[in-house]
C-alpha cells in the first residue's frame, strides 16, 4: 500500500503572495549571482542538493482546493528541472552586462510551472563567440 501524501496547509502569507501572482502581476523573486572566481556546474547541483534541499519546501509544489491552498511533496521532483543551463546570447553591439540584464528581465516575466516546486536557478554560461 502507497504511502498518503502528506499535505501542509499554506500559511496566509504564502496564501496571499499566491494569490497575488497572476499573467500580468508575476510574484517572482529574480537574483543574479556574478561569482568570481566561477562555480562549475557539479557544484552548484551539490549545493542545491545538500543545502537548499535540505529545507523540504524547496520539494513541494502547491496544490490548491475550494478552501485555499497546501504544499505537497513533489513526487516527481527532479533538480534537472530546476538547474537549467544555458548560453548567454548576445546581440550585435550589446556588452556582456546588458546580455545578462535583458536575460534577467526575460526570466522575471516567465512565469513557473504550477506543477513543480516553485523555484529554479539559471546556470549561465559565458557565450565564447
Amino acid at each position: 500500500m502507497a504511502a498518503a501524501t502528506t499535505a501542509e496547509r499554506m500559511s496566509r502569507v504564502d496564501t496571499a503572495w499566491l494569490r497575488m501572482d497572476n499573467d500580468v502581476n508575476l510574484m517572482m523573486i529574480v537574483g543574479v549571482w556574478l561569482l568570481e572566481p566561477a562555480i562549475t556546474l557539479d557544484a552548484l547541483r551539490e549545493r542545491i542538493q545538500t543545502r537548499l534541499l535540505a529545507f523540504p519546501r524547496f520539494g513541494q509544489k502547491v496544490v490548491h482546493d475550494l478552501t485555499g491552498a497546501s504544499w505537497v511533496e513533489d513526487k516527481a521532483f527532479d533538480l534537472a528541472r530546476h538547474v537549467v543551463v544555458e548560453k548567454l546570447a548576445r546581440r550585435r553591439g550589446m556588452s556582456e552586462r546588458q546580455a545578462l540584464q535583458a536575460r534577467a528581465r526575460e526570466l522575471a516575466t516567465t512565469p513557473q510551472d504550477p506543477k513543480r516546486p516553485l523555484w529554479q536557478f539559471h546556470f549561465v554560461e559565458r557565450y565564447e563567440g
